[in-house]
């Protein structure tokens, strides 16, 4: 469940925003490469019961029982009560009646088993629909030239205008694997040779029309490369450990490709291989990628159930970026933070001052972030009641998760105000830090194998922050003030593109994020001997942001237009910030040492150390 975890790494006022929390159900329409039990059967091979014998056990989950899973969302059958419309045999024109027209009906034409969709739903806003289709308009003999081609493809996008029009936000449509590529296929082609490139030619030309009428139907459609998915899964069949190529053992079919042999041939529409084949020497489905004449076996069943969670996930992976660059912001404000504390408490003196600083945390997922700061600065008396300053700060941050390694550094600009009058205290800084994104490598797995998709990229933080006190006590041996101040953080990334990542590479959209707190707390100095001071500051924080953002995308392997999909929630909330520490005069220097705590989010610690000489 780790990769699932959005990463609000640096600690953001975000909380963990996960598909499992975002997605309030999965709706699932098409046709038997999603039916996950509308017969009683799913349409892949059974695991069988460990004797060899693969006529007995449950069958092997199918691709969106995997994604279902991952977002702890059922995907029951709908004539059990579940989402799962899918229904084995199903031409468009059968979906886009489980949408929204006749119904859902067992088998295709025949009886009404379950009202359509939208005739007795409310469509959840924040419901994520999964939607294929079009194969069986092919093999049924639906689609046969250009036209009829076109026109399947326009009835599934009518389905997706539907759900679009009826409030659905977050459309997955996938497209129609090479038909071509398929033992049903490549088993007609030795007959009639011709057979399978002139059904390859069909199928791409049935994906050509429904990425171009999804690109005009102005729904948020999220395009999910079955096509990509199954061919690389083929091109790399070995890897996976599946039966590839000619094998000259196999006597009669010994040129036959293995990859386009099936399981199971009883349907009559798919050599069946004669070593790894429900009847051969050794049985075997995890050595097949096909189950019978057109449907893949369990384990390529999970291998694209993983791709289907990368899709969701991924943009949650990237969305961390923005909250990197606002824990950069907060860092290089709190490099100001104990030069502010010696303007406050002690004579109004100019001074430089080198600040350092170091955090490792946990995040959520499960990983290690850690990050180390330094800032260089002056503090000069302008009057015996205001200090102006400015610092260069400059940051370096790695995080490293199951789900990522990005690696960021950052310059920073700042300038701070101290002014003291009587008893009150008024304090404010502002800065501005350039952040380089410069390695972002997202991993996510295919099966058994790892992949990285790789990019960088630019943006920039910044910090804008004031509050005022009243000293109520102002004796040279103890002082307190209680205070109110608020804090602004922005962080800005720019978009980029990702390579490396084989069916899994996309164009990233620009990121913002911001941050507006109210404080309320107490600051207290306490001189325990000649030079060395300890302090403490203790705030109620309020963040006033609340909603959760999504990410522009596009896929870069696909020409669909861009579409967007949850990447973080900034969370309002209250909690506390707890800052104690010490410093001790060296001549005329002074040495602090801080320890800063956060209970916002997972929690947030960092140490700081500072040095400042008068001038």
């Amino acid at each position: 469940m780790r990769k699932l975890t959005a990463l609000c790494v640096a600690s953001l006022f975000c909380a963990p925003l996960s598909a499992q929390s975002y997605f309030s159900e999965l709706v699932i329409f098409g046709d038997s490469l999603l039916d996950s039990g509308n017969f009683g059967r799913r349409f892949t091979n059974k695991l069988g019961d460990g004797s060899g014998d693969y006529t007995l056990g449950p069958y092997a989950n199918i691709a969106p029982q995997y994604l279902g899973m991952a977002l702890g969302l059922a995907t029951d059958p709908a004539v059990a009560g579940g989402t799962n419309y899918a229904v084995g045999g199903y031409e468009t024109a059968d979906i886009l009646n489980s949408i929204n027209g006749t119904g859902l009906a067992l088998p295709a034409g025949g009886v009404e088993a379950r009202p359509a969709y939208l005739t007795d739903h409310t469509v959840d806003r924040n419901a994520l629909f999964l939607i294929d289709g079009g194969g069986n308009d092919f093999l049924n003999g639906t689609a046969v030239d250009q036209a009829t081609i076109v026109a399947s493809a326009q009835t599934l996008i009518a389905g997706v205008s539907a759900i679009d029009a009826a409030g659905g936000r977050f459309i997955m449509l996938s497209n129609l694997p090479d038909l071509g590529k398929t033992p049903a296929a490549q088993a007609q082609n030795l007959t009639l040779p011709g057979y399978a490139a002139t059904v390859s030619a069909g199928a791409a030309g049935y994906n050509q029309a429904l990425q171009t009428y999804a690109n005009f139907s102005g729904a948020n459609i999220i395009p999910v490369d079955l096509a990509g998915v199954i061919e690389y899964v083929s091109d790399n069949a070995e890897a996976y450990g599946f039966a590839n190529g000619a094998n000259v053992a196999l006597g009669p079919l010994a040129s036959f490709d293995q990859r386009y042999m099936c399981f199971d041939d009883s349907g009559g529409d798919c050599v069946e291989h004669p070593i790894y084949g429900i009847d051969g020497t050794n049985p075997d489905p995890d050595k097949l990628l096909f189950n019978d004449g057109v449907h893949p076996t369990g384990k390529v069943g999970e291998i694209t159930g993983d791709y289907l969670i990368d899709v969701v996930v991924a943009p949650q992976i990237v969305g961390q970026l923005s909250g990197i660059g606002i824990g950069i912001a907060r860092s290089q404000r709190d490099g100001l933070a104990q030069t502010l504390r010696e303007n406050r408490w002690f004579e109004n003196a100019s001074r430089g001052f080198i600040s350092a600083s170091g955090a490792n945390e946990d995040t959520p997922s499960g990983g290690d972030h850690e990050s180390s700061h330094l800032t260089l600065g002056y503090s000069h008396v302008v009057s015996p009641s205001m200090s102006l300053g400015a610092a260069i700060s400059m940051a370096k941050h790695e995080t490293d998760t199951d789900g990522a390694e990005i690696s960021a550094t950052s310059i920073g600009y700042s300038g701070l105000l101290s002014y003291r009058e009587n008893r009150w205290i008024a304090e404010g800084s502002v800065g501005l830090s350039v952040v380089d994104y410069s390695d972002v490598d997202r991993h996510f797995n295919l099966g058994e194998q790892s992949l990285t998709a790789t990019g960088g990229t630019e943006g920039y933080g910044w910090h804008f922050e004031g509050q005022l006190a009243y000293e109520l006590s102002a004796s040279k041996t103890f002082s307190i003030a209680p205070a109110i101040g608020a804090r602004f953080l922005n962080a800005n990334v720019d978009g980029y593109t990702e390579s490396g990542g084989a069916v899994s590479n996309y164009q990233w959209g620009e990121q913002s994020l911001q941050s507006r707190q109210l404080r309320a707390g107490v600051l207290a100095n306490l001189a325990v001997s000649d030079g060395v001071n300890v302090y403490a500051e203790v705030f109620s924080v309020s963040e006033l942001e609340d909603a959760d953002e999504t990410i522009e995308v596009r896929n870069t392997n696909l020409a669909y237009s861009s579409y967007r999909l949850p990447s973080y929630r900034a969370d309002g909330d209250t909690f506390v910030d707890l800052s104690v520490g010490a410093s001790a005069a060296i001549g005329s220097a002074r040495l602090a040492l801080n320890i800063n705590y956060s209970d916002e989010g997972e929690g947030r610690e960092s140490v700081m150390l500072n040095y400042s000489l008068p001038f």
